[in-house]
């Protein structure tokens, strides 16, 4: 029933609805004088938004534009449409930092907040030390051992994001924690997506995708995998780390294979093919180089390259992963975030496969680079 009502009463109630508005915005509702465009008086604010949701319902920004576009001035002083917003979504809300966007919530009846804590963390802009030095000032704790209370409701500047805060907040549970988790995954195949489920969702996750391509052809590779590419040593780049062997192999392997990935993939846009992330911003400037002598224009166009942060949100059929390590490095910028990883794995819908010298990674399979060294270590590549 839910099914028919959708593709029948409800999408004729939708456009007669849409139709019915657009009449109320052409006949001039809440239209504004030209004495009163341009100016901010609250009267003259609210009208502009009653007209503009007419037609345009929904808008979508920024939190750091978002109290611009709702202030007011009274002639005397500045001032904001508070309880104006009839429903605030929040997406990503995992990579938003608590004190950019507690301001914005006062201006919304509702809210709805979207998102992964185990997705990469906001940059914060401020230092912990900082945070309780001001918590104090203001008199929210005593001393700093209270700090730690606002560390586990997160309501701190330092440490927190909004994901966590709404979780903290929500009446509904799931799983014994509080907030609705999206169990279901349907993005990476079954065996890519279930180093995610063991790094950070204690098994929650439910995998609907398989691990057969729906047009039943065979993988063009592995979908946990790894190339190894010999290196001892990376360079230290200020704070940063590149391997130029690393990304040689990594340009070298895609000139080989590039023919027969576009080839395999020639239904899918060729900017979603392939992606090559890495831990560090240095690697992948080193990468970006070598790819522009070795590959033809074309072909590098077709290819993302960033650290791991650039395709948050985003999604590849192949993943390539530079680990950028040398073998006697270590590897302690991969282990030292799980949400970075889980990141990383999860935007691959065919195939991740790791570059580099996996000797770095550790076999302790309760890390995360232990735990990829566990997934990959049968499946190398040519």
């Amino acid at each position: 029933m839910e099914e028919w009502l959708d593709k029948h009463t409800r999408y004729i109630a939708f456009w007669l609805s849409v139709h019915y508005y657009e009449a109320r915005w052409l006949e001039g509702e809440n239209e504004l004088t030209e004495k009163q465009k341009g100016t901010n008086f609250e009267n003259v604010i609210r009208m502009y938004y009653e007209r503009l949701s007419l037609i345009v319902p929904c808008m979508v920004m920024t939190f750091y534009m978002l109290p611009k576009q709702f202030e007011i001035w009274d002639g005397i002083k500045k001032g904001y449409l508070y309880n104006t917003i009839d429903l605030l979504i929040v997406d990503e809300a995992g990579q938003v930092s608590t004190e950019i966007a507690a301001c914005s919530f006062a201006l919304a009846k509702k809210a709805i907040v979207v998102g992964d804590e185990y997705q990469i963390s906001p940059v914060w802009g401020i230092e912990t030390a900082l945070d309780k030095s001001l918590a104090i000032q203001e008199g929210i704790i005593k001393d700093e051992k209270e700090f730690d209370i606002l560390e586990k409701n997160g309501i701190t500047a330092s440490t927190s994001n909004v994901m966590k805060v709404a979780c903290k907040s929500c009446k509904y549970k799931k799983y014994g924690e509080k907030g609705l988790f999206l169990s279901e995954h349907r993005r990476c195949f079954d065996d890519i997506i279930k180093y995610c489920n063991d790094l950070v969702y204690k098994g929650k996750l439910n995998p609907l995708r398989g691990n057969k391509r729906e047009d039943k052809r065979q993988d063009l590779f592995p979908k946990m995998g790894y190339k190894k590419i010999e290196s001892l040593h990376s360079q230290k780049v200020g704070t940063s780390r590149s391997n130029v062997t690393e990304a040689l192999g990594i340009a070298n392997w895609i000139k080989a294979n590039y023919d027969k990935i576009f080839e395999y993939y020639k239904e899918v846009k060729p900017n979603n093919v392939i992606g090559i992330i890495t831990p560090f911003k240095a690697q992948s400037a080193t990468i970006k180089n070598v790819l522009k002598q070795i590959l033809p224009n074309e072909i590098r166009e077709r290819i993302t390259v960033g650290t791991i942060h650039v395709l948050q949100g985003g999604e590849r059929k192949i993943i390539i992963m530079s680990t950028t390590y040398g073998k006697d490095e270590g590897c302690f910028f991969i282990d030292n975030n799980k949400s970075l990883m889980n990141v990383a794995v999860s935007r691959a819908e065919d195939s991740f496969l790791v570059f580099g010298n996996i000797e770095c990674l550790k076999d302790e399979v309760t890390c995360p680079s232990g735990l990829l060294k566990h997934c990959i270590k049968d499946n190398k590549i040519e």
